[in-house]
């Protein structure tokens, strides 16, 4: 292959848009922008609306993105199809922060492009209603999910006391549950695997959330998925978790009592930072790294000692807490 061959693939192979469309480049507004009905609107043209096409196929193409909803818009709003003949094809990131008074809301299925936790901005949100021939998404008792039904995408924040995710549900996704203030118990069935992949942050910032069960068939849990759950008190780690990853119960303050398994290898950076009531019984024989401020202002721990299977401990690690690192661990930054 000569040089002028492989310039041009690499260059084809640049300008297809491949994948669901929930993350994609930053888009520039092309034609005009305008309010419809409940809503602000801009018409885009740019790499984000191919969707798998060749730019050559579709380089005239535009269709149009929700940017807002209007103050004053109350109950159930139901997103338009299209504005003046334009079809609307995405929900900006910020769109639904000042919809206070908002309810419920229609999802029609040209609706593509929605990043994870763009609904759970609105604060009063208890039904989304998502077109029943919609390629990509479905809603099941006003919860959104992918297509199949697996994959549990938004629950809407305005939702309070419990919740029971349905029992064909295998992953839940970043950012589905955080923000919503007033849930206070969730009941993940058996068949779940995955919560929140890499992303994570999947409950975070649900500050009523007091109890919630992880069965044992979990393999992930993401990033700062409880992160600020702040009536959390107690919580069992499934056995096949083998990482605590960054943030995962940072400023929960009233967290207690944590089971770890024996499986932990690794704690990761803030991990359960600022949880001053936690207390544990012991560290998993299996443990190898902790991570920076993992146990940061952990006050209530007990004067446990590091483990000597503990190769690494990341900097201030237990500062503000009682624990003890062993001779072979003091020259590595653990206080």
């Amino acid at each position: 292959m000569n040089k002028i061959t492989f310039v041009l693939v690499i260059l084809t192979a640049t300008l297809y848009h491949a994948g669901l469309l929930t993350a994609g480049d930053p888009i520039e507004p092309y034609l005009e922008r305008g309010t419809s009905g409940s809503f602000r609107y801009a018409i885009y043209n740019n790499q984000w609306l191919l969707h798998g096409q060749q730019w050559f196929d579709e380089k005239h193409i535009t269709r149009v993105a929700i940017t807002g909803v209007l103050p004053e818009a109350e109950g159930e709003i139901a997103i338009p199809s299209s504005i003046n003949g334009h079809e609307v094809y995405g929900i900006d990131d910020n769109a639904f922060e000042s919809c206070k008074g908002v309810t419920g809301i229609r999802i029609p299925k040209t609706v593509r492009f929605l990043r994870p936790g763009t609904l759970n901005v609105c604060d009063g949100l208890q039904h989304i209603a998502v077109a029943e021939d919609h390629p990509e998404f479905a809603s099941v008792d006003g919860v959104m999910f992918d297509k199949q039904k697996t994959k549990l995408l938004a629950f809407g924040s305005g939702h309070s006391g419990e919740y029971v995710i349905p029992n064909h549900t295998t992953e839940i996704g970043p950012n589905a549950f955080a923000g919503c203030t007033q849930l206070t118990r969730v009941i993940v069935p058996e068949s779940v695997t995955d919560i929140g992949g890499r992303s994570g942050t999947v409950f975070e910032g649900c500050r009523s959330l007091e109890r919630i069960n992880l069965p044992v068939a979990v393999t992930n849990i993401g990033q700062k998925s409880f992160q600020d759950c702040s009536s959390l008190k107690e919580i069992v780690i499934p056995p096949e978790i083998t990482t605590i990853p960054f943030g995962l119960f940072w400023k929960c303050s009233r967290l207690k009592r944590v089971v770890l398994p024996d499986g932990i290898a690794s704690i990761g950076n803030y991990a359960f930072a600022d949880c001053a009531q936690l207390t544990l019984d012991r560290f998993p024989k299996s443990l190898t790294t902790v991570g920076a401020y993992a146990f940061k202002d952990c006050k209530a721990l007990r004067p446990l000692t590091v483990p000597q299977s503990v190769t690494s401990i990341g900097r201030s690690a237990f500062r503000g807490s009682p624990v003890k690192i062993g001779n072979q661990l003091e020259t590595r930054g653990g206080n």
